[in-house]
């Protein structure tokens, strides 16, 4: 279990593989996807294909993101600037497309992370929420952004009544693309294939016009969520609305 790194014909598929604990991620982790993704754009792969096994990402992890609480304000602005973002940028700055295939949940940092993707395949049993509302807290690694450009109108509602968005309600918003039959997976290989079939210059080209807006947005708004996440992170109202969230510790 880990991430998987596997390529064919042009493409480079990258899944995440803690089923267990539906791919959320720590911060070691973080930076391990951080760096297979960085390996993945690399060397003469036309097409990235990011998914995960029995959910796509089910967000950060939550209880170890608030037991950092203690450490202070700059320690706290460094785990964001050096592992959320870093992982956010990964994604962005991959100079051939990455393609998200959604057949499970992708929740708060792995919606994010979703939107981030070139484009969105949602298979029948998955599904997208923002998350990051209902513990109190901003998407600190550029969700706003990300969303915002998709659909500049949505964000409110999803504040307010965080739905599961499934593959047609992310259609209708202009977040995704509907999967009907089979899986996210195999929609997102076949269009890689089709993708990877152009001159891999032209692919190129097309990722970094489709990326111009978001790259060029996207660092003075990280650095918008770096003044205000570590705070938020050491709350203690945002550490009691995940204990509500997710129940009392284990032993």
């Amino acid at each position: 279990m880990g991430i998987g790194i596997s390529r064919q014909d042009g493409t480079t598929l990258v899944t995440l593989d803690w089923p267990e604990k539906r791919n959320a991620l720590d911060v070691d982790q973080m930076s391990d996807l951080s760096a297979a993704l960085e390996e993945a754009a690399g060397g003469d792969t036309s097409v990235i294909v990011l998914t995960g096994n029995g959910a796509f990402c089910a967000g950060a992890n939550l209880r170890k993101v608030t037991s950092r609480s203690a450490l202070s304000e700059t320690e706290r602005r460094s785990l964001v600037e050096n592992v959320a973002h870093r992982l956010i940028r990964a994604v962005v700055d991959a100079p051939i497309p990455v393609i998200a295939a959604v057949d499970g949940p992708a929740v708060g940092l792995g919606f994010d992370l979703a939107l981030a993707c070139n484009c969105r395949l949602i298979g029948p049993r998955g599904w997208m929420m923002q998350g990051w509302g209902r513990i109190g807290v901003i998407p600190g690694a550029g969700g706003e952004l990300l969303l915002r450009l998709l659909n500049p109108s949505i964000l409110w509602r999803l504040l307010e009544q965080q739905p599961r968005i499934t593959g047609p309600e992310a259609e209708r918003w202009g977040l995704g693309e509907a999967v009907s039959s089979g899986s996210a997976l195999d929609a997102a290989l076949g269009r890689a294939t089709a993708l990877a079939d152009l001159p891999r210059e032209t692919v190129l080209a097309y990722t970094s016009l489709h990326r111009s807006t978001l790259r060029r947005e996207l660092p003075a708004h990280l650095a918008e969520c770096a003044e205000v996440q570590p705070r938020l992170l050491a709350s203690p109202a945002v550490a009691e609305r995940v204990a509500r969230l997710l129940g009392p510790q284990p032993e």
